[in-house]
């Protein structure tokens, strides 16, 4: 018997046929459909050059912004040449001064700590942008994923109807049913599939969006639906000073505040200049030094108009930070209780939808067979179990759009 294995084994065709699922394995395995998650998704997005220069350009630009402010003035170059003709013919002087101008009066201090509150909030919205990045595609990910268990839904109702139909078929056969019953079956069926072509345009153009949102194919979304219960209250209370919505209307307002201050100085801005003198004269050559001491007095009509353009921007700033913490308060509390109320209402519904629908379809075919429900309730019972299946998937996927736009609001970019 070892031979016998033996010369089996040394078999060219039997090496070969042993050999073609070796060779087949690994090429179903590159051929996989890979599996994206909703982390794997963001960190997709998050590594697009596109994503991070709309997302990074506020920080940027406030970034910049604030580097000038901190910088000095643009000091002054200048060179005057003077050519006297008449009583002193071929007389000529040179000037080279290098002036520098000064801020007295705590103008250009206070427009820096205005610049670096701006960058400060610069920073926040692009947080802002990120959080905002972050739920388009969590989205569109669990919209491919409603989509997809929408038409699994009509795709089991059009199986079950199907089957229906089969016994409708034999039954009209056996002279047991009519034409125009028979009819209404079938009619039911084309409606589904009808339905079903709408539910998988649904699915692709989902796909789509989420595809031009990662820059690539998805792949197999995968995910629940159904978000997970949500942290108390107090703990999302809690997490709202550190929002980006809220440290930017902060910002907005303590550089309003900044810009006011600096509007109201009136004292005048300095100027220094040093420098060298040469001149020419008959022949003969000097050189000196040169000094030069200047002030721009602003007018008072001009330091008038900018002290009340700068106070009243301040307090518009002011009232808008407090009515946007009044707003995102009362957000924030009925996004909550609109998510903890979405999803209790899910999860029974989808207890009593999704988990018995086996169960009910069967009981609709045995009351069916026994002649305790009429062809027309056949067809209402499919079609109600049909509707609370989607109602179901429905009231989950609101739950899902909710609980992201309660993180978005708090700026969370890993939920």
């Amino acid at each position: 018997m070892v031979f016998q294995s033996r010369s089996l084994l040394k078999s060219p065709t039997l090496s070969r046929f042993l050999a073609l699922p070796v060779l087949l394995c690994p090429l179903g395995a590159q051929e996989a459909t890979p599996v994206l998650t909703e982390a794997q998704a963001i960190t997709r997005a998050l590594a697009r050059p596109e994503w991070q220069a709309l997302t990074q350009l506020p920080a940027k630009q406030t970034e910049g912004a604030a580097l000038e402010a901190r910088s000095w003035l643009s000091p002054g170059v200048e060179w005057t040449r003077e050519q006297f003709n008449g009583i002193q013919p071929g007389k000529r002087e040179d000037t080279f001064l290098l002036s520098q101008s000064f801020d007295i009066s705590g103008r250009r201090l206070a427009r820096r700590d205005a610049a670096l509150k701006r960058e400060e909030g610069g920073k926040a919205e692009s947080e802002q942008r990120v959080a905002g990045v972050v739920a388009q595609v969590r989205e569109a990910l669990y919209e491919v994923l409603v989509a997809r268990e929408r038409l699994a839904r009509l795709e089991g109702s059009i199986s079950r109807v199907g089957r229906f139909q089969e016994r409708v078929d034999r039954l009209h056969q056996a002279g047991e049913m009519s034409g125009l019953d028979r009819g209404r079956v079938r009619r039911e069926v084309e409606l589904l599939r009808g339905r079903e072509v709408v539910e998988r345009s649904r699915l692709l153009q989902a796909e789509a969006r989420l595809q031009s949102l990662l820059g690539g194919t998805p792949g197999t979304v995968q995910g629940d639906l159904l978000p997970e219960p949500p942290a108390t209250l107090d703990a999302y209370v809690a997490e709202q000073p550190g929002a980006p919505a809220t440290r930017m209307a902060l910002a907005q307002e303590a550089a309003a505040l900044s810009d006011a201050k600096a509007a109201g100085r009136w004292a005048p801005e300095l100027q220094l200049g040093l420098g060298v003198k040469r001149w020419q004269e008959a022949g003969l050559t000097g050189n000196g030094n040169v000094f030069s001491l200047g002030m721009t007095f602003p007018t008072p009509g001009r330091v008038n108009a900018a002290r009340v353009r700068g106070e009243a921007e301040a307090r518009a700033a002011s009232a808008q930070a407090r009515l946007q913490r009044e707003q995102d308060g009362a957000e924030l509390r009925a996004l909550w209780q609109a998510s903890v109320d979405l999803r209790a209402s899910a999860g029974r519904m989808a207890k009593e939808a999704l988990a018995d629908s086996g169960r009910v379809d069967a009981a609709l075919d045995a009351a069916f067979a026994a002649g305790e429900l009429d062809l027309l309730g056949r067809l209402d019972g499919a079609r109600s179990l049909l509707e609370a299946e989607l109602a179901a998937l429905d009231q989950a996927h609101a739950a899902r759009r909710t609980r992201i736009a309660l993180d978005r609001m708090l700026g969370k970019v890993n939920p």
